[in-house]
């Protein structure tokens, strides 16, 4: 069984960057290592660090994310960004992808606060827009100092829906 958890401690937050800094030449995002660690820091500091953990309780993969987008400079406080989302390679063919996104968005819609829409980045490829077009809506694609990215985004209850169906 996998499980994913708000890192709320500070050991939380230390397996989630050592797991990170190991695996930090495979993390699959388009940026520098710098703005990892920025956008780390960042979710962190708005309670927006997860930890995913397997069968045996150990750390396996890493989601962050902020309150707020980077589309309006984080002025819209209901929305949030995935700014990553790291799954160890032997757990990548199991529930691990489907637990997270089914965790986040039962989070966010257990929350009092009024999350109304999850967004992302993402690299232009035909794989990735097959997969994020299952339970996403693409917006547009934009030139970034790490390149071209696609811009995503998704309500809670549509994400909510897609990862139940498929974690069962």
């Amino acid at each position: 069984m996998n499980q994913w958890l708000t890192a709320d401690s500070e050991a939380a937050k230390e397996s989630a960057v050592i797991l990170l800094s190991r695996n930090g030449e495979h993390l699959g995002v388009p940026y520098q290592w710098s703005t990892v660690l920025s956008s780390l820091l960042c979710s962190m500091y708005d309670n927006g660090l997860m930890i995913g953990l397997d069968s045996s309780g150990e750390i396996a993969g890493v989601l962050a994310y902020t309150s707020g987008t980077g589309e309006d400079k984080y002025q819209d406080r209901t929305k949030i960004e995935v700014h990553l989302l790291f799954i160890e390679k032997r757990m990548r063919s199991g529930r691990m992808l489907t637990e997270a996104m089914r965790t986040l968005a039962g989070m966010i819609l257990d929350s009092p606060s009024e999350i109304r829409e999850i967004a992302f980045y993402a690299n232009p490829s035909a794989i990735n827009r097959r997969l994020f077009g299952k339970f996403a809506e693409l917006i547009h694609t934009s030139e970034h100092p790490c390149g071209m990215l696609d811009y995503y985004r998704v309500i809670p209850e549509r994400l909510l829906v897609y990862a139940s169906r498929h974690s069962a």
